[in-house]
Formats: C-alpha cells, structure tokens, sequence
C-alpha cells in the first residue's frame, strides 16, 4: 500500500512544487493538465492560465510531510486543492 498523493495548482506555481517534491526526495510523479469546474467556476479564457495536476506516489510519511509542506506554503496564497488516498501499488517497492 502507498498513497497516491494529488495537487491541482495554477501552472504558475508549478515550479515551486516540483522543487518540494525533490526536497522532501519524491523519487517520480507525474505533470498533467487539468481542466475541469470548482468553487470559482471554470477558466473563461487561455489568459487565466492553466491548472496542471501532479500525482505521485509515495509513503504515508512523505505524503505528510508533503501535504504540510504544500499546506504552510501554497494553500492560503494559491489556487490550490491537496488531497492524498490510500491505494494498493504492484512493483510497490518503487514507491516509498
């Protein structure tokens, strides 16, 4: 078992997050874009930017540590939604 570990985020931040991941020493993850409709409705045109979603897979102590690190830095200044599950891995010993 790992938790899948999931952030939506204004593209413009993405840089920021990725280096957490590497600090907190994800080993993967995976950048996609996100679209989609929230609280705020959706993006009426391309100049807003975009949402990217990034999804990793790891521990239940680096998903902590993670969702903390996000939560002190991201949470009360950006658009951004943290959410983390339980979930089974196969070739699980490449995802701690």
């Amino acid at each position: 078992k790992a938790k899948l570990v999931t952030i939506i985020m204004d593209e413009a931040i993405q840089p920021r997050v990725l280096e957490d991941l590497h600090a907190v020493k994800v080993k993967g993850f995976t950048v996609s874009e996100a679209t989609g409709e929230g609280l705020h409705g959706a993006h009426l045109s391309s100049w807003e930017g975009k949402n990217i979603r990034i999804e990793t897979l790891v521990s239940a102590e680096k998903a902590q540590r993670l969702i903390e690190l996000c939560a002190d830095k991201y949470l009360d200044k950006f658009g951004m939604i943290i959410f983390a599950s339980e979930v089974e891995v196969y070739r699980s010993g490449r995802f701690t």
